[in-house]
């Protein structure tokens, strides 16, 4: 609840101190700036829309709040862990730089003009500003991160399983699971991004831009894709450590060496529990969650936990302690 707290508390106080912060300038040169202002530069980098004042505020102001949503949604992930804190500080910071970069970049392009139309005009020199507040949210990030220390689950110190191996064994564990509903709603929504993106591609030119809604049917076919992808996996424990590979074709593949691996244990994990299906980041560590129920879970490299959801995995960690206690001794 502390950590929770901690959260809310860092995020609510950056979201109040930028919305504070962002019209503080602006409006000290209010008197200077034209009524409506340039919001959009197009081909040539001239003006070619406006926003009133208060209008162009809101937007900034709003954008803002997006950064701060996603940060918070971020550091629900699990903000006692370092990498999450840095990713949640590096949101916030280059949100914060960027909305800065657009603000100082529109009042030095609208000040001092009589109307909007006679804002001065787009070049590479914008790309300046923006970059910094790119780096500069890579610095609040690593600063964010380093911030308190790195608190993982600790992995049990007793009664993992383990099994009785002879020296000359060479035993290997094969495990998968499947997700029926997965294949499914991956497929199904694969096949309507292609139906899609090829339906519009083929209306004429006058009804539509039809090269142009295709593209919009693009990120259907990711979704589709991403679903396939995690809709099956096998898991294959051995002397050589830990291969989990996803999908109907084995790809990608997550590995972990056995020299890696420091214990491995079962665990009974819920989608709730790890926020959600699919391939996720929380505060237990990483889990590809394609079933409820029991998983394997495994520590290694001294903070990292990794967990997969597969039937029978105390036989799979029982042989990845023996085989790592024997490749040690």
């Amino acid at each position: 609840m502390a950590v929770r707290r901690s959260l809310y508390v860092t995020i609510s106080t950056a979201a109040v101190a930028g919305l504070l912060a962002l019209p503080v300038g602006p409006l000290l040169l209010r008197d200077r700036l034209p009524g409506r202002l340039a919001s959009h530069w197009g081909t040539g980098g001239t003006p070619d829309q406006s926003l009133p004042f208060a209008g162009m505020m809101a937007v900034i102001g709003l954008v803002w709040l997006l950064f701060c949503g996603a940060a918070l949604a971020l550091g629900h992930l699990g903000w006692q862990r370092r990498y999450i804190r840095a990713w949640t500080g590096a949101t916030l910071g280059t949100g914060a730089a960027l909305c800065a970069a657009v603000v100082a970049i529109t009042l030095r392009l609208n000040l001092d003009r009589d109307t909007w139309r006679e804002a001065g005009n787009v070049d590479a020199g914008v790309l300046v500003p923006l970059l910094l507040g790119m780096v500069a949210g890579g610095v609040v990030g690593w600063l964010v991160g380093n911030v308190g220390p790195d608190r993982v689950p600790a992995a049990p110190v007793r009664d993992l399983p383990r099994l009785d191996l002879a020296e000359r064994d060479r035993p290997t564990w094969f495990g998968s699971v499947h997700s029926r509903w997965a294949v499914w709603l991956g497929g199904a929504l694969a096949a309507a991004g292609v139906l899609g993106a090829v339906a519009a591609w083929l209306l004429p030119a006058s009804l539509t831009p039809g090269r142009t809604l295709a593209l919009a049917f693009l990120p259907l076919v990711v979704a589709g894709l991403a679903g396939l992808t995690l809709s099956s996996a096998r898991v294959t424990a051995g002397d050589t450590g830990l291969a989990v590979a996803f999908g109907p074709l084995g790809r990608p593949v997550k590995r972990i060496a056995l020299d890696r691996v420091e214990s491995a244990w079962t665990e009974r994990r819920t989608p709730a529990q790890v926020g959600g299906w699919g391939y996720r980041l929380s505060g237990l560590g990483t889990t590809a969650m394609l079933r409820s129920g029991e998983c394997l879970v495994i520590a290694y490299d001294g903070d990292k936990r990794f967990a997969v959801s597969v039937d029978d995995s105390e036989r799979a960690a029982a042989l990845l302690n023996s085989l790592r206690e024997r490749a040690a001794a």
